[in-house]
């Protein structure tokens, strides 16, 4: 159902249609973003443990303590975003500020000195912070920020972000099945990792740009208290902590990057030693990615006609239907096969409208408090992500140093029995607590009604 309208000129713009340029452009962002995303949830673990030889329990509590300094950068990247007054918006600028720190930042993850081992894991903590904590939220965290001030009509936003979902996975996808055949064809060394982090960031930077410069911000509501002053960052965690759905919001992006550290981690390890072939880890991520690319393709008349909330769930649903299916026979490529389609479908159905839920829940803030919140809000997604990658990669080295894993060539059975266990109980999980969390969402119903009343207050103001 789409957004009811108000015609009166000040609010015009808000709801003006959108071209498949601006679109287009908007996806290639999230394409570009998903170079350092792609790298740190699927591959620089493995690059850690199996190319520098640092151990696996020590990336993990890295990764771990990581996530602290995350959720801080988090709230102040958002509480930045929202008092960000410039000639080229709120979050563009943040586009436009951070493109180049970013390309340089996921180079520097792969630079780890031969030096000795205390060195490495100092260099590897300092750069893996400078590139999440710091570069990454300050772009990322802008940008996701950046639909909710293209337009309020609810349905134009789905699309835009199906555009958002649907590239980004197709660049998971290129990120993850051609690395490894790259380095490979380069020498298989470290230096061959970082050629080819030099060409991912300079396409990432031409990427950016292009978003920066085609994209539009027309919401302009400021973030003031109803006297018209500036709202101070406790307010405005107050506000967010306030919001329900802020909340829910938050542990579905924990058990979304839950899903994603526990797939992006294992899937090297699991194509190399119980699936017996390294480059299967492209295989399996193509198909994981392709079916999510083509059900974001025909998703949108479906999310119309039933609802964001219910779309989300048949797809988390279909998703632990796949990953069950691997208690058969573990090994099996055919059936590891067949859980990442499932799983692509699932996360097709959930990215499609996760974004565009993200949306109506700022819209809902700012109906409930008359106070509009809106980096604060979306950096419930890059806290939530951070926070369960954190943990995820923190659990997966632990667990895997329990058992003995360092990094060689062959592992013993006890070793692939811990492998298994954490690649499909995980997933399991993951996807099981997205179903549940899901039937506490009801902002579908009410929208139309949130955005008239709204509507209706600004016209009156």
């Amino acid at each position: 159902m789409s957004s009811v309208q108000n015609k009166s000129p000040g609010n015009q713009r808000e709801f003006e249609p959108i071209h498949l340029k601006e679109k287009f452009s908007y996806g290639l962002g999230d394409v570009a973003c998903n170079v350092v995303f792609a790298l740190t949830t699927s591959l620089l673990f493995y690059f850690y443990t199996n190319v520098i030889g640092i151990g696996v329990g020590t990336v993990g509590t890295i990764m771990l303590i990581s996530r602290f300094f995350d959720g801080i950068s988090d709230v102040l990247i958002g509480h930045l975003v929202d008092r960000t007054h410039s000639r080229h918006g709120k979050s563009r600028a943040w586009i436009l500020w951070m493109m180049f720190p970013y390309g340089l930042s996921a180079i520097l993850l792969f630079t780890v000195p031969p030096a000795s081992s205390m060195v490495r894991i100092i260099y590897v903590f300092i750069t893996y912070n400078f590139c999440t904590t710091v570069v990454y939220t300050s772009l990322n965290l802008p940008y996701a920020t950046l639909a909710t001030l293209m337009t309020r009509d609810t349905d134009q936003r789905s699309v835009i972000n199906l555009f958002r979902t649907g590239m980004s996975a197709i660049g998971n996808l290129i990120i993850t099945a051609i690395t490894f055949p790259l380095v490979t064809l380069l020498g298989n060394t470290q230096q061959a990792w970082i050629e080819v982090s030099i060409g991912y960031a300079v396409v990432s930077i031409v990427m950016l740009y292009v978003c920066f410069h085609n994209c539009h911000e027309r919401v302009n509501k400021e973030t003031k208290t109803r006297d018209g002053k500036k709202v101070p960052l406790w307010m405005g965690i107050k506000l967010c902590l306030s919001n329900p759905y802020f909340i829910l919001f938050f542990f579905l992006t924990v058990f979304l990057s839950f899903y994603e550290a526990v797939t992006g981690t294992c899937n090297a390890y699991y194509a190399q030693y119980i699936l017996g072939n390294r480059d299967l880890c492209g295989a399996l991520s193509s198909f994981e990615n392709i079916p999510q690319v083509i059900t974001v393709l025909i998703l949108a008349p479906f999310l119309i006609r039933f609802g964001k909330r219910n779309v989300a769930l048949i797809g988390a649903a279909a998703a632990v239907i796949g990953t069950v299916s691997l208690f058969f026979n573990p090994t099996s490529i055919s059936l590891s096969l067949f859980a990442c389609v499932m799983r692509g479908i699932g996360k097709g159905c959930f990215r499609g409208a996760k974004y565009s839920m993200l949306a109506d829940i700022i819209e809902y803030g700012a109906w409930k408090s008359g106070i509009r919140v809106q980096g604060l809000v979306v950096s419930a997604t890059t806290a939530g992500q951070k926070f369960g990658s954190g943990i995820t990669n923190a659990a997966f080295g632990a667990l895997m140093s329990m058992v003995g894993f360092a990094g060689t060539a062959v592992i013993n059975a006890t070793q692939s029995a811990m492998l298994i266990r954490i690649y499909i109980i995980g997933n399991i999980l993951a996807w099981g607590g997205i179903c549940i969390l899901l039937l506490f969402y009801r902002l579908d119903k009410i929208y139309p009604r949130i955005i008239a009343d709204m509507q209706a207050r600004e016209a009156a103001e």
